[in-house]
């Protein structure tokens, strides 16, 4: 069961599935509508988080078709590094993720490896780099003047909720935020909509002054097949000082990430 577990660790598929196979649609030019008043208030909203210590999270995993309940956390320090953690019985850890802005690193205890790559090298074949996938886990949208570029999204409104969009020639994103600009969805995709990054935001409740999410479903999806993935936040704290380290034991032997999203498919 173990096996089958660990190759459905969330993020290996969710990236793994991207660099597979990139896309190369070019994209038609489009206007993009004003949208800063709705922006700026997102990020203001969520400029105010520095850090996450959420120490007690359920993670709800399909395994041969059943959902199994881990424990585990999410800590973060907001635009440096995020890393999630999930343990078995007793507490015993069996992966961790550990992503810095320039890296990822991925150990499966399991099985006794660890993957180390570059975002540089996994962007030059997949549309996804640090601060999506924080984005994605941590229920933010992307800050683009930290990127040191700003996306020119179009906006759509449908009933109460405001659709945030954005499309080049290689990933489309898309967030849809609520009237008191709390982010509900976001959605990556590559430009052919054949595979898709799905987060969904629920149970926004207050803690340290601040309203967050308690509950999020990760869903993957590329053709006829879906998975998903939910956790829970039992225990979380917001702006308290928090130091994430990593220690990669010297018997552990290094993989390429590819190799074990190519297991996660058989």
């Amino acid at each position: 069961m173990w096996n089958k577990y660990v190759r459905f660790i969330f993020i290996l598929a969710l990236i793994g599935s991207f660099v597979a196979c990139k896309s190369t649609k070019q994209v038609s030019g489009k206007t993009a509508l004003i949208t800063g008043i709705s922006v700026n208030n997102v990020l203001m909203n969520q400029a105010q988080i520095k850090t996450i210590d959420a120490s007690r999270v359920n993670f709800a995993i399909p395994i041969q078709n059943q959902s199994t309940v881990l424990k585990g956390f999410i800590k973060a320090r907001v635009d440096s590094c995020v890393q999630v953690s999930l343990q078995a019985l007793f507490g015993i850890e069996v992966v961790r993720m550990h992503l810095t802005q320039d890296s990822i690193f991925i150990l499966d205890r399991i099985n006794q490896r660890y993957v180390a790559e570059a975002f540089e090298t996994l962007t030059a074949q997949a549309p996804v780099d640090f601060f999506q996938l924080q984005g994605l886990l941590l229920n933010r949208i992307v800050d683009t003047e930290k990127r040191g570029k700003v996306l020119p999204f179009s906006y759509a409104k449908e009933e109460n909720m405001h659709l945030l969009s954005y499309e080049n020639s290689n990933f489309a994103l898309q967030y849809v935020v609520n009237d008191i600009f709390q982010v509900l969805r976001t959605t990556l995709s590559d430009t052919t909509r054949s595979k898709y990054l799905m987060a969904e935001y629920d149970q926004f409740e207050p803690s340290n002054s601040v309203l967050y999410p308690r509950k999020t479903k990760l869903i993957l999806m590329f053709g006829a097949q879906q998975y998903a993935v939910d956790y829970t936040l039992e225990k979380v704290e917001f702006n308290t000082p928090l130091e994430l380290s990593l220690s990669i034991p010297a018997r552990y032997k290094r993989v390429v990430l590819l190799d074990i999203a190519k297991e996660f498919s058989k």
